[in-house]
């Protein structure tokens, strides 16, 4: 019994030993390396990450700082840049004191009017029907000038302060396309500032012209009333 119980433990331990390669290999095999190389590569792929993201914050803002309205073009909204009539009709109103969108201007042409005015009314009622005219048409060329000249300082006087307000708005562009919106801004006032001045030379020269064709009106008026020497009768000494 003794041999047999032996002989059974020896059997016993053979087998535990023969099994025991089969259960060491149930056991994972843990690569330290393998894993530390994959947290890098993962570390690599959140930095890459962060800086794609980052590029892209950027050139959204690089994006933003070129488009959209900066408010530029409201600069300067109120000012009145048409204050000179655009047509004889418009320029006839203000001689007549009827001037609608040049109301000011034809207030200023009838004060010169009055101001500059000698004869009087029972002196104006003496003359004749063509002298009456020629009398206020030069009356109307000479506060005509003096209304355009007098308006024109005036706005003048207004346009350079409000040049000053776009050079002041120079310091407040943060960004690219605020300074292109300005700089165009600028531009673009310096372009209808040269367009006002073209159009108030054109404007002076029209009123020269129209003092010069009465001026040529009243020659001829003098010659038909004072008629030919040729008509006169004869004198004998």
């Amino acid at each position: 019994m003794k041999r047999s119980t032996a002989v059974q433990a020896i059997t016993g331990w053979l087998g535990l030993v023969a099994l025991a390669p089969a259960a060491h290999a149930q056991f994972a095999v843990i690569d330290v390396a393998a894993i530390n190389q994959l947290l890098q590569q993962v570390q690599t792929a959140v930095r890459q990450l962060q800086t794609a993201e980052n590029q892209l914050t950027q050139a959204q803002q690089e994006y933003q700082s070129l488009t959209g309205s900066r408010g530029m073009q409201n600069l300067l909204s109120g000012t009145n840049r048409n204050y000179l009539p655009t047509d004889t009709a418009s320029l006839q109103g203000t001689l007549t004191g009827t001037g609608g969108a040049y109301s000011s201007l034809a207030t200023s042409v009838q004060a010169s009017m009055s101001a500059n005015a000698v004869l009087s009314t029972a002196q104006l009622a003496a003359l004749s029907a063509s002298e009456l005219n020629a009398v206020q048409t030069q009356r109307q060329s000479v506060a005509l000038l003096q209304g355009v000249s007098q308006q024109a300082l005036v706005n003048s006087s207004g346009r350079f302060d409000q040049m000053q307000q776009l050079i002041t708005t120079i310091g407040s562009a943060t960004d690219p396309k605020a300074i292109l919106d300005l700089h165009a801004r600028i531009s673009a006032e310096q372009g209808m500032l040269q367009a006002e001045q073209t159009k108030l030379q054109v404007l002076y020269q029209t009123v020269l012209a129209q003092q010069a064709a009465e001026e040529q009106r009243s020659r001829e008026q003098a010659i038909a009333d004072a008629g030919s020497l040729r008509t006169l009768p004869a004198m004998g000494l």
